[in-house]
């Protein structure tokens, strides 16, 4: 039998959602979501009385970093934006030993060229890179990603291999030159409709529609 994941069971010949499973996982993405740590979300559960996903009485720390993961509860369980959320909050607290609340030590951290280049043009935040699980890499605000629609309604996600054609068009470049991009451009704004208009550092300004 296939693995069916905590939030689900199996009915007959199909897979339908569990409602008071599915309600777990709901929490356990808003408590992450609102800067509980994967133990304490362990704790919250443990006080609760609410089982495992293995029957255990108390659930682990992998177990629960392992559901905030699962690409299956999108769009049935968790919505596109908060699990998306979620991933972008795990990247953040990669680095932060949850037991001394100290960051780990690291050797290097590269940053994309267009990290703090490219802002929302409805709220002003700034996009973010992800990586979603089909390994399509897309821009997207900030705040959508952190809050859903309550703050950013309209932003749109903009897709990596997009931004870099464009971007090779506007400044007549073969391909992507990270030192050209800094050197010439200050602020990329994101419209609502995915346009996207450029301020240049040498007070040119060029508007892209695609």
């Amino acid at each position: 039998m296939a693995y069916i994941p905590y939030g689900f069971v199996q009915k007959q010949n199909s897979i339908v959602i569990e409602s008071q499973q599915a309600e777990v996982v709901k929490s356990i993405f808003q408590r992450y979501l609102n800067g509980d740590s994967l133990g304490g979300i362990a704790d919250f559960l443990f006080e609760q009385g609410i089982l495992s996903s293995t029957g255990q009485e108390r659930w682990t720390r992998p177990t629960i970093s392992k559901l905030l993961s699962n690409t299956k509860y999108i769009g049935y369980i968790i919505s596109f934006e908060d699990y998306f959320a979620v991933q972008v909050a795990k990247g953040d607290r990669s680095n932060i030993d949850e037991d001394t609340n100290q960051r780990k030590a690291t050797r290097y951290s590269s940053q994309n060229v267009l990290s703090g280049l490219l802002v929302c043009a409805e709220c002003g935040a700034n996009y973010r890179r992800i990586t979603r699980p089909s390994g399509e890499v897309v821009w997207r605000c900030a705040n959508k990603v952190e809050h859903g629609k309550k703050i950013c309604k309209n932003a749109p996600s903009i897709s990596e291999d997009t931004l870099k054609k464009h971007f090779c068009i506007a400044l007549n470049i073969a391909e992507l030159d990270e030192a050209n991009i800094k050197s010439s451009i200050e602020r990329i704004l994101i419209q609502h409709d995915g346009g996207v208009e450029i301020d240049y550092k040498h007070e040119m300004r060029h508007s892209l529609e695609y």
